[in-house]
């Protein structure tokens, strides 16, 4: 008796305890603060970056649900983002483009721009046809499909543009 007595006060008081850390939530100083990733990175290129990943996150756990409206719709926002990067990372005046400092390209050097704008380009492109893929896939209602769709996507353009475009551009010190 006396052990369900405690036992009952022991989870009573941890339900309180509960409630009071979700109406009084810990705050965490400023100072304290974690520091988010990519910190190096120029602005418009992260918010960009995240905006495609965040799609990405989202394709996953519509997949994973089986919301296949929802991944599809998710792929649909992952093209209108791609056509975006190339305003992102080559901006009417290139002498601007921090990317180009950081990378170590001399923005004067239109042959070495141009070269890096149709690179850039492909992997646009790829972005786009390989979540139009996805998209395609969803309407099917099939998840090995969809799945395999949106891992080609993954592995195809985005893990193969950061290994070209970003690992050599880029070098490790300055990401």
């Amino acid at each position: 008796m006396i052990q369900k007595g405690f036992l009952k006060n022991s989870f009573l008081g941890l339900c309180v305890v509960g409630l009071m850390s979700v109406v009084n939530p810990c705050a965490v100083p400023a100072n304290e603060e974690m520091i988010p990733g990519h910190e190096k990175v120029m602005e418009p290129t992260k918010v960009l970056m995240n905006e495609i990943a965040k799609h990405i996150d989202n394709m996953l756990n519509g997949l994973l649900v089986g919301n296949f409206k929802y991944v599809g719709q998710e792929a649909s926002e992952i093209v209108n983002k791609s056509y975006k990067i190339n305003e992102t990372f080559f901006p009417t005046d290139p002498k601007e483009n921090t990317w180009f400092e950081r990378a170590k390209i001399d923005p004067g050097d239109s042959k070495k721009v141009e070269k890096l704008k149709e690179e850039f380009n492909v992997y646009l492109k790829r972005i786009a046809s390989s979540a139009l893929e996805v998209q395609n896939a969803a309407k099917s209602y099939d998840e090995r499909t969809t799945f395999k769709a949106f891992t080609n996507m993954v592995e195809k353009t985005c893990f193969d543009c950061h290994a070209e475009m970003r690992d050599k551009q880029i070098p490790v010190e300055n990401r």
